[in-house]
């Protein structure tokens, strides 16, 4: 990524010279123009008190293991730096799934992951559709969110549930002892429930990492814990097309045609965690085998 101010030491003056052509530099040179264009009107359209309690907030974003609601500055830069990374064609199908789970109770979205704008481009196709449906939307995030100035500024826009990652997929420099891990993934997933049960959808990756080759890989066991709540309807979730925009080890982002595909709700109850785990990965592998046709605009 090419070099990223430290928002959280800049002032809002800064901030308006800085972040327009940085963030172009993000993307392929043809789509810079349109970034930077982007940036400048929202940044017009932007207070100094906006941006001082975003930098405010991006300073201690990721310090806790606990929920970051989204900033509403760094929302409204999420979408806009994303949109024109999203051609035409770009849909979202089965929105009328969610707001089904949604009207049963707590609810839980399963899904699969193939890059780190996976999130944002959920965020965008849903709020394309109905943003307070989007809003509602609180995402399980790992350490690695919180990395670097890129991703902390996508994570402040997004409202993220930070928690430890598995031994099983983290890097070296995210290892905590197996002790450690358990009891912070604990706590997770009883802010997570609580959450649910408030009224929130909760996102989950059960891969617990990004693919590297497309291909949906093993769901970790212990995601099958956030099924463990009364009443809580589990939503498969494919997303495809995030992994052209945003490759593994390429530094800059392209535009691409992007699906995010809701599936049908089940209830989890009567299933174990790995029944429930087993169900929603079979159910987002038929969603990512489904291809988009010029009549598929659910």
């Amino acid at each position: 990524m090419p070099g990223a101010p430290s928002l959280s030491r800049l002032d809002p003056v800064a901030v308006r010279a800085l972040l327009p052509p940085w963030l172009a530099s993000t993307v392929t040179p043809a789509f810079g123009p349109a970034v930077h264009a982007a940036m400048v009107e929202l940044l017009q359209r932007t207070t100094d008190a906006e941006l001082e309690q975003a930098l405010l907030a991006m300073a201690a974003l990721g310090e806790e293991h606990r929920l970051y609601p989204a900033v509403p500055f760094a929302r409204r830069l999420s979408r806009a730096y994303m949109a024109p990374l999203l051609l035409p064609g770009s849909q979202v199908h089965g929105v009328e799934h969610l707001v089904q789970a949604l009207a049963l109770g707590p609810t839980l979205l399963l899904g699969n992951h193939r890059s780190y704008v996976d999130t944002q481009l959920t965020d965008l196709l849903l709020s394309r559709r109905d943003p307070n449906l989007a809003a509602r939307l609180v995402t399980v995030a790992g350490p690695k969110v919180y990395a670097d100035t890129f991703r902390r500024i996508a994570a402040l826009g997004l409202s993220t549930l930070h928690t430890a990652q598995s031994a099983t997929v983290a890097s070296a420099a995210a290892v905590m002892s197996v002790r450690e891990i358990a009891r912070i993934a604990g706590q997770t997933v009883v802010q997570a429930h609580a959450l649910m049960s408030a009224g929130h959808a909760v996102l989950l990756y059960p891969e617990g990492t990004r693919s590297r080759d497309g291909q949906l890989g093993p769901f970790l066991r212990g995601a099958g814990r956030y099924a463990r709540l009364d009443d809580v309807q589990v939503v498969p979730v494919a997303l495809s097309g995030s992994e052209r925009v945003f490759p593994i080890d390429v530094p800059t982002l392209s535009p691409a045609v992007v699906h995010l595909r809701l599936g049908l709700p089940f209830a989890a109850a009567g299933l174990d965690r790995d029944a429930v785990l087993e169900r929603a990965r079979a159910e987002i592998e038929a969603l990512l085998s489904l291809q988009p046709t010029s009549t598929d605009h659910r």
